[in-house]
């Protein structure tokens, strides 16, 4: 990645301010500059440029000063910004440095994710716009953020910073779905008291329907085939489950990825027309807007897993209650990486009160009437 050229090039305002990190200590040991990091709980020995470059930030020189004295070393112009570049690279992934941006956020969009208000900041509209297919529950703000990122684009590159701690960098078409992986965890690490479970989410009537499985199994194009025929939308990969037996899912808009594009795009003209986003883990995938939704909430009324098998003619069996616990355990995570005792208890209520079945299927479509009939009384 290129942050050297970007951030080191001379220009009226540059966008980023790099500074050590608080908690990062110089010293020499044997004669030997050294960095020691308090949060990594390491000494990295540093080379002269590396330590003069290190020196130079301490007496908050700008960027491109320091690569201008780096060229009177003996660099020349080009050798002197990668040189400066590698340096800061390797620093900001140890989090040896910090960035402070220096660049107005006049675009931003707001939202609310499980009771939690969400302001996004960025640097540009064009960045915003790449965000808004995410979000089901576009809000015009004024409720005061309980979380906020903070998003620059530098060079081909992206950096956001959620509530002015950890950076991310990614490039420009992975930050949706880099900002989705980022707010889930982060959600997840504020509900201490709750627990968060893989599962798609829908409401028909009043009544929770939690569909489980593991990637693959076809939980957002199942959700796609109910969603407004009876059905409301509550999110398609996480819901948040709090001690007193209650759910709510994370109301961001359905994942499409490439094994389901031709079927989707039978029942949804829109998805050609969605842009496509790079997932970490390199699966290309195209979020599609919902309306109907349901913001808050929920008892759950039925749990499915769901078990995709091609050409198989869509079938329910019921499931018990501990083969059901313990599917859901497995599929479920907590904060501290533990569920509780709490947690144990909210879980026992659910699997208590609500239908468990397995669902065998090989197309969404013939799932779906299998599904909108249990809800009816009549499967």
């Amino acid at each position: 990645m290129a942050f050297g050229p970007d951030l080191t090039e001379p220009r009226p305002e540059n966008p980023i301010l790099l500074r050590p990190a608080a908690d990062a200590s110089f010293a020499l040991i044997d004669d030997r500059p050294v960095l020691f990091s308090e949060k990594n709980q390491q000494i990295y020995e540093l080379n002269q440029i590396s330590a003069f470059v290190w020196c130079k930030l301490l007496d908050q020189n700008k960027l491109e000063t320091i690569a201008d004295e780096l060229s009177e070393l003996g660099l020349d112009r080009d050798q002197a910004r990668n040189v400066l570049g590698q340096a800061l690279q390797q620093w900001l992934d140890l989090e040896l440095v910090e960035m402070e941006w220096r660049l107005p956020f006049a675009s931003a969009l707001q939202t609310r994710l499980a009771e939690r208000a969400i302001s996004i900041k960025a640097s540009n509209e064009a960045l915003i716009k790449s965000l808004k297919p995410l979000f089901c529950d576009l809000n015009s703000g004024g409720d005061q953020a309980d979380i906020t990122i903070e998003v620059v684009e530098v060079g081909d590159e992206v950096l956001f910073r959620n509530c002015r701690k950890s950076i991310t960098k990614c490039p420009t078409t992975s930050l949706a779905p880099a900002i989705k992986a980022d707010l889930t965890e982060r959600i997840i690490l504020q509900n201490q008291r709750d627990f968060a479970l893989h599962a798609a989410s829908l409401v028909f009537g009043d009544k929770g329907l939690l569909l489980c499985g593991q990637p693959g199994a076809g939980k957002s194009t199942l959700a796609l085939q109910l969603v407004g025929k009876e059905y409301r939308y509550c999110g398609d990969d996480v819901v948040m489950i709090s001690p007193n037996g209650l759910v709510q899912g994370l109301l961001f808009a359905p994942t499409i990825k490439p094994g389901t594009w031709q079927a989707v795009s039978k029942t949804r003209d829109d998805l050609k027309s969605a842009t496509a986003h790079d997932r970490a883990d390199g699966i290309r995938v195209r979020y599609l807007p919902v309306a109907d939704v349901h913001k808050g909430s929920f008892q759950v009324q039925w749990i499915i897993f769901l078990n995709r098998i091609d050409g198989t003619s869509a079938k329910l069996t019921p499931l018990g209650q501990i083969e059901s616990m313990q599917r859901v355990i497995s599929g479920s995570f907590a904060a501290n990486g533990k569920l509780s005792l709490a947690g144990f208890a909210a879980l026992k209520k659910i699997i208590g009160g609500a239908g468990l079945f397995e669902l065998t299927y090989g197309e969404a479509a013939d799932a779906g009437r299998k599904l909108r009939g249990l809800c009816h009384g009549f499967s």
